[in-house]
């Protein structure tokens, strides 16, 4: 989709949403729109619908959340493009949605970056602070983050050593980072959107994509890639965001609570993340994919790739995201 008709199509769902709050009364003082390209049975749609009841209940129905999960209202990039015009309020987001707009924000979700999950909900939540600066100018403003990963490889052919990545045409998000981690990874990096996943591997325009095992079992692409490769190359948080001038507009016993509430949300859903990935994998191995454990020699190779890369791509993104990127590092112990 173009640029135009992304903000073509943004406009036509802003307007079917206006033409929608006249339906239906509502007892909240403040109703939040939010969406997410995930469904609700993922760990990032069980941090969603974890927020909207966190939210009505600590400002004692003052606040209505109202969820559009499974891309009902388009594409990652889309959600945030429209949280950004003001057309919906809130969205949880990565690198093909907000990353779009504050490029510094994948700094934090450099490969290998991350020892576990642990690690991950530490250092980010250390370092929002100063990723907020850079949101603020591009008009949003994040309440804190819905954690997944480990990211692993999802293939229509065994992947058992990092040479079997050469020249793979592996499914990438819209974003330079993954775009340039597939290359640093030997292979060709294929940029399709999320709700086009399923069918590309299915046609063989990819071979391969790369995700959680949450996603990759909820969103059933075991059912046209029988591999997964277990290169656990990325733990990432989504960002929750909010439309900035919406939410400066909020009393500020409210702006309070939703700071609180994402805080909240994200300990809840970082637990609830590691427990779906567990049965993801399991889950997986019952519908008969290979999980292939690759040795640690065959791992340190993609470790040793990414190191260099990680470096020239933080450098790449400025004087502040580098740094933020050095702070990341010293939080990691290096």
């Amino acid at each position: 989709m173009t640029r135009l008709m992304g903000r073509t199509f943004a406009g036509l769902v802003a307007g079917a949403l206006v033409l929608g709050m006249g339906s239906g009364a509502s007892a909240a003082d403040f109703k939040i729109r939010a969406a997410s390209h995930f469904n609700e049975n993922t760990a990032i749609g069980f941090g969603m619908k974890a927020f909207k009841r966190l939210a009505e209940e600590k400002s004692g129905g003052r606040v209505e959340v109202e969820l559009f999960l499974n891309a009902e209202l388009g594409n990652e990039r889309e959600a945030a493009e429209m949280v950004r015009n003001g057309a919906i309020e809130m969205t949880s987001t990565g690198l093909s949605g907000v990353g779009l707009y504050v490029s510094g924000l994948d700094v934090l979700e450099l490969p290998y970056l991350y020892k576990d999950a642990d690690a991950l909900v530490r250092i980010t939540d250390a370092l929002l602070p100063h990723m907020q600066k850079m949101l603020n100018d591009k008009g949003f403003q994040s309440v804190g983050f819905i954690y997944a990963g480990p990211r692993h490889t999802n293939s229509v052919k065994p992947l058992r050593a990092f040479a079997d990545f050469k020249n793979l045409k592996l499914r990438v998000p819209e974003s330079p980072l993954y775009v340039g981690m597939a290359r640093a990874m030997g292979a060709s990096p294929t940029p399709v959107a999320f709700t086009e996943v399923y069918t590309s591997l299915q046609t063989g325009i990819v071979e391969a994509m790369e995700g959680d095992a949450d996603t990759i079992y909820k969103q059933r692409f075991y059912e046209v890639a029988k591999y997964v490769t277990l290169t656990g190359h990325i733990y990432y948080a989504q960002y929750v965001v909010f439309n900035r001038k919406y939410f400066d507009g909020l009393p500020n016993d409210i702006q309070d609570i939703l700071m609180e509430v994402g805080a909240e949300t994200g300990k809840l859903q970082a637990q609830e993340n590691k427990r779906q990935v567990q049965l993801s994998l399991d889950a997986l191995k019952k519908e008969g994919v290979e999980l292939i454990e690759l040795p640690d020699a065959e791992l340190q190779k993609f470790r040793d790739a990414m190191a260099e890369f990680n470096d020239q791509h933080a450098k790449s993104r400025g004087e502040g995201p580098f740094k933020i990127f050095q702070e990341a590092m010293k939080l990691t112990g290096r």
